[in-house]
């Protein structure tokens, strides 16, 4: 059986939590993480996955005071997305973006409600 690999975004402090071997375990994956430096237009993720509740903070440490910076992230995952991907996660980020919460307490509840702790979901 031939394996096929596909481009996963990890988000998030703690890929530590994770081995390769794991990763492979849940779907046959090349994992690339994105940074707080950007994106490469090299690459199209199939899914995402958020590796702890709190990722967004890696990405924005101003991210109490606004959006902005964590939704431009979101954009470019939705951007450089493998053109019609079933990514559960790429799902919830798209509804996210079309309909963004009123307050910023519930933002935080979104995007804390990304991370999936047994990284069933990508």
């Amino acid at each position: 059986m031939m394996k096929q690999f596909r481009f996963i975004a990890l988000l998030g402090d703690g890929r530590e939590k994770f081995s390769d071997k794991e990763l492979d375990a849940e779907w046959p994956t090349e994992p690339i993480v994105i940074d707080a430096f950007g994106f490469s237009d090299v690459y199209r993720y199939s899914g995402v996955v958020f590796l702890n509740e709190e990722w967004f903070e890696k990405y924005d440490k101003n991210w109490k005071t606004g959006t902005s910076v964590i939704d431009k992230l979101l954009v470019d995952l939705v951007k450089y997305a493998v053109k019609d991907v079933a990514s559960e996660n790429l799902i919830k980020i798209k509804e996210y973006l079309s309909s963004p919460p009123e307050t910023t307490e519930e933002t935080i509840r979104v995007w804390r409600s990304f991370y999936d702790p047994e990284l069933k979901r990508i």
